[in-house]
């Protein structure tokens, strides 16, 4: 057996926050199946300051197994803080970190674990993940990325590495890494870079990396209503910093492999066409949860390199619910509690826009009481209601010509 009472062979990383439906499941498969790998082991806990159950739950099972060791965080920093913590926290000579909603592959992790405590030039372990979908009782629908066999690059090999991140589609967020490597690694979030693509340039100036086929890790993608998933946030919002990630890693390659990359156009491309292959998720994920105004955004972004993606519905739809929606936010943002659609927006659209948080969408025939700071929102200037003197009137024909349709010119 790897590993000692005060070195385990492996930390299983936990950093969660008000995710109480998703401890029991995960505290069972995790540490049966470590148990029943005969490793020794640790799973550390932290707890970013949940308001649910999740202190009880997590001190219920503390207390049955004592191999796990829970923290509780004053107040919530933010996730990554929360996933920092828990790596300094960790004593074994390899460390994983594992969301509260996804589950490990206990065989492929534990035989990743060995294989870095038995080689001592390996820093970093990297492996793609299977999706899971909870709608469907965690039914398996794919694997994110995929590449033929291993492939394993020495310390310092950046502008490698790079080319296959590039060429692969790479997206360096699941790894098993060596602890006495992680403080030259991890660090606080960045701000401008993808901080998953600085772990692996900090792993490649520490040592060697290397990147397996088969998954350690299946991940939930698709979550029921009302479950805030981060890396389905982060796959929505954050590709801009993949860019800067990668210019990070090029920086290296520029630095201290001097030759190994192409000229600033070759690259600039090579990124751009990474990225852009990221922004067409990213639109559809955005049109999938009815966020027009943002796909809209990414699908204008995209146009600029002739790229006209499908995303699961028409794109001059989209600009034509983008420009409602924003009027339905002007008349939000302009203090709105109550936000009166006209009858010009038919009942069909309606169905396929979000209330802005806090207000509610009505009717002209179903006016809530006196009172009630009141937005109307309609095609055309002409209201289509007793419009009061402090009301707010939200024309959507001008918001239309700040979300020109795609067909046109």
């Amino acid at each position: 057996m790897s590993g000692s009472q005060t070195t385990p062979l492996l930390s299983l990383c936990l950093a969660t926050y008000n995710r109480a439906r998703y401890l029991d499941r995960y505290l069972s498969h995790h540490l049966t199946a470590l148990d029943a790998a005969g490793i020794d082991y640790e799973l550390v806990v932290s707890d970013n300051a949940s308001t649910d159950e999740t202190p009880q739950i997590l001190a219920r099972w503390a207390a049955a197994h004592p191999r796990m060791r829970v923290s509780r965080r004053p107040r919530n920093l933010g996730a990554y803080p929360n996933i920092l913590t828990t790596l300094r926290q960790a004593r074994g000579e390899v460390v994983v970190s594992i969301a509260d909603d996804d589950l490990a592959i206990p065989e492929q992790l534990v035989a990743y674990a060995r294989r870095i405590a038995d080689d001592p030039a390996l820093v970093m372990i990297q492996a793609p993940w299977l999706l899971m979908d909870e709608t469907r009782d965690g039914a398996i629908t794919g694997k994110f990325y995929d590449f033929p066999g291993e492939t394993r690059f020495s310390a310092g090999q950046f502008g490698n590495c790079l080319a296959f991140v590039l060429t692969h589609h790479v997206f360096p967020e699941c790894w098993l890494a060596r602890r006495s490597a992680l403080a030259a690694i991890a660090g606080p979030q960045p701000r401008f870079t993808y901080s998953f693509f600085n772990l692996l340039a900090g792993a490649l100036a520490r040592g060697d990396v290397l990147f397996s086929p088969e998954p350690h890790l299946m991940a939930t993608s698709v979550t029921r209503a009302g479950a805030s998933q981060v890396g389905n946030r982060e796959a929505m919002e954050s590709w801009d910093l993949y860019r800067g990630g990668l210019e990070a890693m090029a920086s290296y390659a520029r630095q201290f492999n001097p030759g190994a990359l192409p000229d600033a156009a070759g690259l600039g491309a090579a990124i751009v066409g990474f990225v852009a292959e990221r922004m067409v998720v990213a639109a559809k994920l955005q049109v999938h949860a009815r966020r027009w105004s943002r796909a809209y955004e990414i699908l204008r972004r995209l146009y600029a390199y002739e790229i006209r993606p499908e995303v699961g519905a028409d794109a001059d739809d989209v600009a034509r619910l983008a420009a409602i929606e924003t009027a339905l936010r002007e008349c939000a943002e302009r203090g709105a509690q109550e936000i009166v659609v006209g009858d010009s927006i038919p009942q069909h659209v309606l169905d396929l826009l979000t209330p802005p948080e806090g207000v509610a969408l009505v009717r002209p025939n179903a006016l809530g009481g006196p009172g009630i700071p009141r937005g109307w929102c309609q095609i055309g200037e002409a209201a289509e209601g007793p419009a009061g003197p402090d009301d707010i009137v939200c024309d959507v024909v001008p918001a239309m010509d700040r979300f020109p349709v795609f067909s046109a010119g």
